[in-house]
């Protein structure tokens, strides 16, 4: 009798990923109700890089707030119309 639990149990097992082809999906926000990301504690530095702007950066919205210098760094680049614009900083 246990051998032929075991035997149906097997069969059972086996032949269950071919009745469902596509498997089980879970849409996004079920799957969100189960998994919680743990947010991550900032260490110090990356905290500060938040606070403040790098001089990249900066020099990039000012260039993204000047027409001339926002036209050329979509046809040669950032740095090209930067350098064309502003001169040489």
């Amino acid at each position: 009798m246990g051998n032929l639990l075991m035997l149906l149990l097997l069969t059972l097992v086996l032949t269950a990923p071919c009745c469902c082809e596509e498997g089980i999906k879970i849409d996004k926000e079920t799957a969100n109700a189960f998994v919680r990301r743990q947010k991550r504690s900032y260490p110090y530095y990356e905290r500060y890089y938040e606070m403040f702007k790098s001089p990249m950066e900066t020099k990039h919205e000012q260039c993204e707030n000047y027409a001339p210098c926002d036209y050329y760094s979509e046809i040669i680049g950032f740095q090209a119309a930067y350098s064309l614009v502003f001169g040489r900083t």
